[in-house]
């Protein structure tokens, strides 16, 4: 998977999160968003620490690899 596609991923996860706190900040609570809420928010949080660390992961192992290329 692409950084691209870790970075769409890991937005969408969080952006999932926010949106329903934000309806429920402003009290805005139907039966329909609390399904989807309930169905979507546990993924979500998986998700978006799953795509964080992945991409974390990525990031230090092209760090290293451009320090073993210098040190050569």
């Amino acid at each position: 998977m692409s950084n691209k596609y870790l970075l769409i991923g890991f937005v969408f996860c969080w952006g999932n999160i926010g949106l329903f706190y934000t309806l429920y900040f402003f009290e805005y609570e139907t039966t329909f968003i609390g399904v989807v809420k309930e169905l979507t928010l546990i993924p979500s949080y998986l998700a978006g620490f799953t795509f964080a660390i992945w991409i974390f992961i990525r990031i230090i192992r092209y760090i290293i690899g451009i320090y073993r290329k210098q040190k050569i």
